[in-house]
Parts: C-alpha cells; structure tokens; sequence
C-alpha cells in the first residue's frame, strides 16, 4: 500500500515524529478479498482470529480441519534443528492462503511473527469452491509460485551470499511488504516489523552480525538508523546492488505489490463480488 508523503523541513529531513504517526495511521488492516461463494463470507466472528505474535497456526503434518487466509500480519515457517537452534524456512504475507492437506512435513511448524488478522475458513467448503472456481485456482497457483521463488532466493542466498548481502536483499524486499513512507527526496522510511532474532535465524547469522551489518550500512550512507525498528532508507538502487537483486528484484515482489493492491481495493461485498468479507 502506498503511504502519503509528509512536508520535509528546511535541512532536508523528513520530520520522523510525523512520518511516523502517518505509518501508523495510515498502516490499516485491509478487508479480505478472495473470489469465493456467497455461502462463504465470513462475517461470521467464529471465522475471524486475531493472533498475537508468536502464536502457533498449523503444527506440521498435523491434520486440520481449516485452511487459513492472512489478512494482516507476517507469519513464519520454522523448524528445529537437533542442538535446538531454530531455522525460520520462509516467511507468509497478507493475501496468501496456507494449510492445505499436505503442505508442510513434519517438524516444522507455523506461527504469526507480529499481531496478525487471519480467516479460518473450513477446508471441505473451500476445496469444493476450488474444484470449480478457476479464478481461484489460479490464484493459488501463483501464491504457490511466489512462495516457491522467496524459497529458492533464500537457499541460494544461504550458500552463495555473504550475512550482508542477503541483509541488503532482505531491506529492499522489505519495502514491499512492510509499512515504509516515500519522502520526496526518494528516500524511503521502512518500519521493520521482524524482530533482529527472526531476521537472523531467516538469513542464517546471527543478531551481533545484524546489528554490526546495520552499522556499517549507516556508515557508508546506504542507510540511517533512526531508532531499532525504523531506518530511512538513503540509497534503494544501492541497497538492492548490494543484494544482488538488482535482476530479480521485480520479479520477486510483482506478486506482493498485486496482491497487497487487491486486497487495499476492495470495497465489500455491496460491491457485487463474491468475497470472504470480515468486515473490517
């Protein structure tokens, strides 16, 4: 979603407290959007779940009755190694739909990274809607298609990048799908909504290097840390070079940036779609 520009003072700097305050305003819970029956809106509260973070969704292999649709939020795949270190495998954004029979092995398991809005929808409803809604199919299939890209940018990153390329990488995708504020200038303002410890387990480092990256980031001027969970962003085409991005970079958000505006477009069910309404 887009956030208004704010006024930017004489120096040239944004002001941040009202840069800010505009995110947070404007950073809103989009209503759910998916090309469903009528019989399937979910007004419903019993359909409706918002989950603190940390919270567990799907257990592995275990059986569930319900596929889940993401409303808002970021939510992880994560697993367990022997010596008890965690792994997180990849991360779920607003828009996508997980929890099919199947889809995840045992060991591993899904929870919200930060405070997330999902739909519980009944897995024998939807798969019967699916087998004749080629909208939806399609949909899913590129959902699926856009998982299996962040997968293999991250295994390949994980063994041909060092930690402060795929950090590089991992603040430009960010600007897609995190609350971020376009100054004027071209910079950018990103809220970064993971916290260090998930970042570093998703890029296989550690939190000292993350920290000691962000330095030398501020250093070189790609990027200024205005506090631990908010940086603006100097240099984006830079950012994305030192990622080694800079041809895939599209390609990997495409999919995001279409259904975040699908989801911020919609107007309801009055509008005479067929959707999973929450009415929020």
């Amino acid at each position: 979603m887009e956030y208004q520009s704010t006024v930017m003072n004489r120096s040239g700097e944004g002001d941040f407290a009202s840069v800010l305050a505009n995110i947070r305003q404007t950073s809103t819970c989009p209503r759910c959007s998916l090309p469903l029956s009528a019989s399937m809106l979910c007004g419903n509260t019993r359909h409706r779940e918002d989950r603190e973070p940390d919270s567990e969704v799907i257990l592995g292999s275990a059986p569930g009755r319900d596929v889940w649709f993401i409303r808002s939020g970021i939510l992880r795949l994560q697993r367990y190694a022997y010596d008890g270190r965690r792994q997180i495998l990849s991360l779920f954004l607003p828009g996508e739909i997980i929890g099919f029979n199947g889809e995840f092995r045992e060991g591993v398991n899904v929870e919200t990274v930060t405070q997330s809005g999902l739909c519980r929808i009944d897995r024998r409803a939807f798969d019967t809607i699916l087998n004749t809604n080629d909208e939806l199919r399609a949909e899913l299939f590129r959902q699926k298609q856009d998982q299996l890209d962040r997968l293999h940018w991250l295994t390949w990153s994980l063994g041909a990048l060092t930690p402060e390329q795929r950090f590089c990488a991992f603040l430009a995708l960010s600007t897609r799908f995190m609350p971020y504020q376009p100054l004027p200038d071209g910079t950018t303002i990103l809220s970064m909504q993971l916290p260090r410890a998930d970042i570093a387990d998703l890029l296989g480092t550690t939190v000292e290097t993350i920290c000691r990256i962000n330095r030398r980031l501020a250093e070189t001027g790609v990027i200024e840390i205005k506090d631990p969970s908010h940086f603006r962003i100097l240099d984006l085409k830079q950012l994305t070079a030192l990622g080694q991005i800079e041809g895939s970079f599209d390609r990997m958000v495409r999919g995001i940036v279409e259904r975040r505006s699908r989801l911020d477009d919609l107007m309801g069910p009055t509008s005479g779609s067929q959707v999973c309404y929450c009415g929020r």
